[in-house]
């Protein structure tokens, strides 16, 4: 088997911000003579320079041109070209189908070639006067350091500064500050440096709405808050939820919530108070008075310039066609970075997406396009979802991320959320690094996705009864395939256990095949499904190679019996007995009839496994009904992790050829390349 050598998304990144054909100038071709587009030129924020026909003031400015040019016949290629520097924005600019070109004259949206053209949604915060009232509610030490700024009118109307964050509310609206460094955290209790910034529920009551915390030394004075909030795992470690405290009873440590978590709370779970003026001992923490509209912030180290978010989105394309961004940094938003919904053919390549309090790019029923090259980092929720194709037909989508590396997404949404989101039919994601987050490398739902040639390394740590690689819940959603992944340091803490390909709750029909697993607690683990390929992978200190169960027979039959289950739901909802679905999945209709609780036709073939146990079999699953052969265990000594050049010479020496590419390496020095296997 072979497995490709992946591209470094950074040094993609820079091939194409030094001229890639990509980037180059589009021309419109008519009778045989090439016309060069037109250039529409937006001044970065404040610039009082000279003005011209081609020059803007703002982005909208110059998109009502493109718009008008269009109307009036305009057919060449426009581009409008941010100038270097900072380019502010309240309000999404809305890109729709009056802005189209063609696939060979499109609209492209590019920045400087040195990457310093920053789109952003965020305003400079003004200095302001700290009131006494509020200098003696904080803790002494830092009463000389905390500084206050006026909040922008619209913020002072909202009356609290977030919103929650449950199951399903997966990238809520957070209000966030900035200092040139990043993002401050809302002051919080304990701090991360205290049992690294968690306590424990003592006792909790029945109906989830009420809880005592520990007595743990140092609670901040909580009797004169007014909008502060809790975040914890409630009830799993799977299960990060973000809630409004109603009342608090200071002498008992007791708090009320005004709406319960996801199957309420158990003793001893993990917790913290967030956005408490008693807890703001930090530089880098903040608080907001909803009274006066006042910000209190102890600035970080050397950072005193503080900004806001206040755009929800800072690009909105509906309908869009033929669209390009290029060579742009899009940062500082209280929801997604940028959204497109509708259209075909819309393509986000070169670029740095950062700091969105909810997602950086989303992408739903889009016909064509996707990110490439680029660099996704400390985004709020998931870094890219791409919904595209039509299920009732399994008609694909033509959807992708390619070459594009992600590190510190799901920064505040920290479970339920993912480097990229598949959904819909066909979307590919290929080439990409994902490492060193809290949430999932990627979320399959759907039809006929593919996960190809990624690195996936450090995540979803701290966490429990998770995957790294997550699909499940669906029995239709099928013919996905996982292949030729470089998968590492997948672990989680004491008491805890992750996998690195979880297939969960009856997930069915995906293929996992020549993927490289090193040091992965749980490599690939199927959770009840049927009809799933685990061929041709190596598994080297990751223990047991696959783990399968049948929980459709135990602790999941109700849901496959009841009619109103999830389960039975999502089964419904596919024309499974119509010709596309009759072809591609022939006996799929008839899988609620024919023993659904079983796992079964698991096809487990060809793997090697070095250092790690084979196979784990649980909840009444059957080997005799799956499909077990040629795999090979080699024994000795476990090469390092992460020392693939001694594991290519412990596998050499007992009949196994791993080729590695040592010109193949990242900037931070992980191997690219995983691995050629020559077996006979």
């Amino acid at each position: 088997m072979s497995l490709g050598p992946l591209r470094s998304a950074a040094a993609v990144l820079a091939a194409l911000l030094v001229g890639s054909p990509l980037l180059g100038a589009t021309a419109e071709v008519r009778g045989g003579e090439a016309k060069a587009p037109l250039v529409l030129r937006v001044a970065p924020t404040g610039d009082r320079g000279a003005r011209r026909a081609d020059r803007f003031a703002d982005l909208p400015l110059a998109l009502a041109r493109v718009a008008a040019l269009r109307r009036q016949g305009e057919g060449r290629a426009i581009v409008v070209a941010l100038e270097p520097g900072t380019h502010r924005i309240a309000a999404p600019v809305r890109i729709g189908p009056d802005h189209a070109g063609t696939a060979a004259a499109p609209l492209i949206l590019r920045g400087a070639a040195d990457g310093s053209s920053r789109l952003v949604g965020s305003v400079p915060l003004a200095p302001a006067s700290l009131p006494p009232r509020l200098r003696a509610r904080l803790p002494v030490a830092a009463r000389d350091a905390v500084r206050a700024y006026q909040l922008p009118e619209a913020l002072r109307r909202e009356p609290a500064y977030r919103a929650p964050r449950r199951l399903r509310e997966t990238h809520p609206r957070v209000t966030e500050i900035f200092d040139a460094g990043g993002a401050l955290r809302p002051a919080q209790w304990p701090n991360p440096g205290l049992n690294s910034g968690w306590t424990t529920v003592a006792a909790a009551e029945a109906g989830g709405l009420d809880f005592t915390l520990k007595d743990t030394p140092g609670l901040p004075d909580l009797s004169l808050e007014h909008d502060l909030w809790v975040e914890g795992f409630w009830r799993w470690d799977w299960l990060l939820e973000t809630l409004h405290v109603a009342q608090v009873d200071q002498r008992r440590r007791r708090l009320e919530l005004d709406a319960p978590p996801y199957e309420g709370i158990r003793d001893g779970a993990r917790m913290r108070l967030v956005h408490a003026l008693g807890a703001l001992d930090e530089p880098g923490e903040w608080w907001r008075d909803g009274e006066s509209g006042l910000l209190l912030a102890w600035p970080s180290p050397g950072a005193t310039d503080l900004e806001v978010s206040l755009a929800e989105t800072l690009i909105r394309a509906e309908g869009a066609r033929h669209l390009r961004l290029e060579r742009l940094r899009l940062e500082r938003a209280r929801g997604d970075l940028i959204v497109v919904r509708g259209g075909e053919d819309v393509e986000i390549r070169a670029s740095e997406l950062a700091w969105a309090a909810g997602r950086a790019a989303v992408f739903e029923g889009v016909a064509g396009g996707g990110v490439s090259g680029s660099t996704v980092h400390d985004i709020g929720a998931s870094g890219v979802r791409l919904v595209g194709g039509d299920r009732a037909t399994l008609q694909r989508g033509g959807l992708f991320v390619r070459d594009t590396r992600f590190t510190r997404f799901s920064r505040l949404s920290q479970t339920q959320s993912s480097a990229i989101e598949l959904d819909g039919v066909g979307a590919e994601a290929s080439g990409n690094l994902i490492t060193d987050a809290i949430g999932y490398a990627i979320y399959l739902r759907g039809n006929d996705h593919v996960f190809r040639g990624n690195e996936v390394a450090r995540l979803i740590h701290g966490l429990s009864d998770t995957g790294a690689i997550y699909a499940g819940r669906d029995f239709t959603a099928r013919g996905s395939i996982i292949e030729e992944n470089y998968i590492h340091d997948i672990r989680t803490g004491p008491g805890r256990e992750v996998k690195g390909v979880y297939l969960d709750d009856m997930a069915s029909g995906f293929t996992i095949r020549r993927n490289l697993f090193v040091d992965v607690q749980q490599p690939v683990f199927i959770g009840g499904g049927s009809d799933n390929i685990v061929t041709r992978n190596v598994f080297v200190a990751s223990s047991p190679m696959v783990a399968l169960d049948a929980r459709g027979l135990t602790w999941m039959k109700p849901s496959l019996n009841e009619a109103d289950s999830e389960f039975r739901a999502a089964f419904a909802a596919m024309p499974l007995d119509s010709p596309p679905w009759r072809m591609r999945y022939p006996k799929l209709a008839e899988a609620l009839t024919d023993e659904p609780g079983v796992a079964r036709n698991n096809q487990i073939v060809d793997n090697v496994s070095i250092g790690s146990e084979d196979l784990a079999l649980t909840d009444k699953a059957e080997a005799g009904r799956q499909i077990i052969l040629f795999n090979t265990r080699l024994d000795g000594p476990v090469p390092k992790p992460g020392d693939l050049g001694a594991l290519a010479r412990f596998a050499a020496e007992r009949g196994i050829t791993l080729r590695l590419d040592p010109s193949k390496m990242r900037r931070d020095g992980l191997p690219a390349s995983p691995f050629t296997d020559t077996r006979r």
